[in-house]
């Protein structure tokens, strides 16, 4: 049997951050290649990096200049020069935007004894959603390559077919996958038998399920290996990367790695027995009819690449039924609580768990990334600052687990926290109760919390917010700030030359308790050093139920990609189940037990937030249906009816379903402005509202009116 030894690396990077990048490309493939072998265990004959990662993903409209793509392969050729102290015979792939004459390619590299040896260029570009690849590169087209011109040497680019101990590889970069006309369909009849699929694939809730199965039917229809490789970490704001593997083999996964790793790479070795797919692929006879009249021009016009014709590495004392597969993050000594879950568990989390896997993850490096000293949050008692909060406390006890209290102050900026909380060993706070006690120690110097009374807010949100803020042990105040409301609401009386009431005024005498809040957050971040959390959610947004320069006051949103019926599900999930390291919150119970609601009217409206507009569920169905699907107000009203007459028991007639549809697209479409406006939040799913990455929307419009009487009409 012949056995092929493959690594995957996902990396943690920084758009144009050349040096930091670059090091951590390094520290990697040392960590690889130097690592003190064992029995049996040799140097990997192929290493597989993510799309990119040399420049990193998200240089946006940077990608249009010259010299990003000068820097980007000024620092491959560190990289080459690097590897060529530590192997000769391994051939490592890494992605780099390239510069061909006026045309940018999204490429891969192929780096062998220190040298490019080829470019493979990107063939379908993400265009859809939050990518706009299109904007920054050129798609190749082209079924033969060209020369890439580099000091003293000419490098082909195109769409190559590697040859390396006599095992081809063939590459297709993340889109290229998930299309039809995939590359590596010219390659099947030249005996491709390992295809790479390097990848900057955003996070989304399910979505790895998607590429999982993307990977188990590309082996199984091509009857080859095929390994994905994801970046890592939320390297530029909005986009979080799960920093997952998979290798499949002939539709079966041999190893998946989910990542979710604050470390700053994520190592992962397999052995591959290519002798079972040879064996398959003589035996199958609509595989041998694959070949296409084409094969032959493409041979003349792309020849091979041969890398090393030396003979393959052949069997090293295992059993079929048990390919070793190695894992490790930058810091060995505190794992990865999820980097060595089963295959059967890996491909399972739960979306609470995605959810707050991937938004704890883009904490950390929204923290660390905006040099901010920590977090502050006006915790009003309810659902949304109450989830904000727990997800910073969430982050910092999943970054102690894996990398140590030390490692996460150093990584966070703050290493002089090191003696003021006499941290010594590492080692004794790494589990159960004593990792909620470093926990909490982190947390009163990395989250301030305060809780804004005014006349209408109530015992219940007082309390509920004090809670929560024990639980998690942040730096917690109270502040009555309903003097400066009486402030405000006098000045605007002596220039209107009238009294506020509530029957004339209800909106404004509303709005101004929630603004009158924000100088105050804004003034104790600005103090601190710290990021001011919007706590605004999804739904919210839709139909603009905020108000701005108040509660959407902050610089980062994090849960505002998020609807709101998810979050309450969620909270009532980390109640009762919570995570394997700290387990539930039972004080989650004093938020889950209330209605949403703004405090904002007097106690004896008894106002809340689904009275004020519809119940959540019903606003996510009918936003799914008009803004994720596209659908006219009549669409959407015709679709829910069919659904609710459908069910046994109907959740709303049909005439306060037409009201609530009219009522939806009506909010909508006058408060795009508002949306315009929202601070940066992470992509959460694909239903996302963000005008600035996912779905635009004019800010001036008709506003569904000849849809809407359409919709009276029914």
């Amino acid at each position: 049997m012949t056995y092929f030894q493959l690594a995957t690396v996902s990396v943690n990077q920084t758009p144009l951050d050349w040096n930091g990048n670059r090091d951590r490309i390094q520290n990697a493939l040392t960590d690889i290649l130097e690592r003190t072998p064992g029995d049996n265990r040799a140097l990997p004959d192929c290493i597989l990096f993510p799309e990119l990662c040399v420049s990193g993903y998200g240089c946006e409209d940077a990608f249009h200049s010259e010299d990003v793509a000068r820097r980007s392969w000024d620092a491959l050729e560190e990289i080459a020069d690097h590897s060529r102290a530590l192997t000769r015979t391994t051939l490592i792939f890494l992605g780099l935007p390239v510069r061909l004459a006026d045309r940018v390619y999204n490429c891969m590299a192929a780096v062998y004894d220190g040298r490019v040896i080829g470019i493979v260029p990107k063939a379908n570009l993400a265009g859809d959603g939050v990518h706009y690849e299109p904007r920054w590169f050129s798609d190749y087209r082209e079924s033969g390559q060209q020369q890439v011109r580099r000091t003293d040497r000419e490098i082909p680019l195109g769409p190559l077919l590697f040859d390396h101990n006599g095992v081809r590889i063939s590459l297709e970069i993340c889109e290229d996958a998930w299309v039809a006309a995939r590359p590596s369909l010219a390659h099947l009849a030249r005996g491709v038998e390992i295809v790479l699929n390097p990848g900057a694939s955003h996070f989304a809730l399910g979505k790895y399920n998607i590429r999982r199965h993307i990977a188990l039917e590309s082996s199984r229809a091509l009857l080859t290996v095929f390994a994905q490789v994801n970046l890592l970490g939320c390297e530029a704001g909005r986009m979080i990367y799960d920093g997952s593997s998979i290798v499949a083999s002939a539709g079966e996964i041999l190893y998946e790695n989910r990542g979710f790793s604050f470390a700053d790479f994520i190592t992962n070795e397999v052995t591959l027995d290519l002798g079972k797919n040879r064996a398959l692929r003589s035996r199958i006879y609509s595989h041998k009819k694959q070949e296409t009249p084409s094969a032959t021009e493409q041979d003349r016009s792309n020849p091979i690449l041969i890398v090393t014709g030396s003979a393959t590495r052949q069997s090293i004392g295992f059993s079929d039924d048990s390919m070793p597969v190695k894992s490790r993050t930058s810091h060995p000594a505190a794992m990865h609580t999820y980097a060595s879950r089963s295959v059967d568990d890996a491909a399972h989390l739960s979306r609470e768990m995605e959810f707050l896997h991937a938004v704890t993850l883009g904490l950390f490096d929204y923290l660390r990334r905006s040099r901010s000293r920590g977090f502050v949050i006006s915790l009003s008692g309810g659902a949304d600052s109450a989830s904000c909060a727990l997800l910073i406390q969430r982050m910092l006890a999943f970054a102690v687990h894996e990398l140590g209290i030390q490692e996460t102050l150093r990584r966070l900026g703050r290493p002089e926290l090191t003696q003021k909380l006499k941290i010594e060993d590492d080692s004794v706070l790494a589990v159960g109760q004593r990792l909620k006690l470093a926990t909490d120690a982190l947390t009163g110097e990395f989250l301030h919390t305060v809780y804004q009374a005014t006349d209408q807010s109530s015992e219940t949100t007082r309390s509920a917010a004090a809670t929560i803020a024990a639980e998690f042990n942040s730096h917690h105040n109270e502040v009555d700030v309903q003097e400066l409301v009486n402030a405000y609401n006098a000045r605007i009386e002596s220039i209107l030359k009238r009294n506020l009431n509530w029957e004339q005024d209800d909106l404004s005498l509303q709005n101004i308790q929630a603004r009158v809040r924000s100088p105050m957050v804004w003034f104790l971040a600005n103090t601190t050093g710290s990021l001011l959390i919007a706590t605004s959610n999804r739904s919210e947004a839709a139909v603009g139920y905020c108000t701005m320069d108040g509660d959407t006051s902050g610089g980062l949103a994090p849960i505002a990609g998020i609807d709101k019926a998810f979050i309450q599900r969620w909270l009532i999930f980390m109640e009762n189940e919570g995570d394997p390291l700290l387990g539930p919150v039972p004080a989650l119970g004093v938020i889950t037990a209330q209605q949403p609601t703004a405090e904002l009217r007097p106690a004896a409206s008894n106002q809340t937030d689904e009275t004020d507009l519809m119940p959540y569920p019903l606003l996510d169905a009918i936003e799914k249906l008009a803004i994720r699907d596209r659908k006219s107000p009549v669409e959407v009203y015709d679709a829910l009816l069919l659904r609710f007459q459908s069910q046994k028991e109907q959740e709303c007639d049909p005439q306060t379903l037409k009201q609530s549809v009219r009522r939806f697209f009506q909010l909508w479409s006058r408060n795009q402005w508002k949306r315009e406006r929202y601070a940066p939040a992470f992509h959460l799913d694909d239903e996302n509202l963000d005008p600035r990455t996912w779905y635009r929307f004019p800010i001036l419009s008709a506003g569904y009116a000849q849809e809407l009487d359409e919709l009276d009409s029914r």
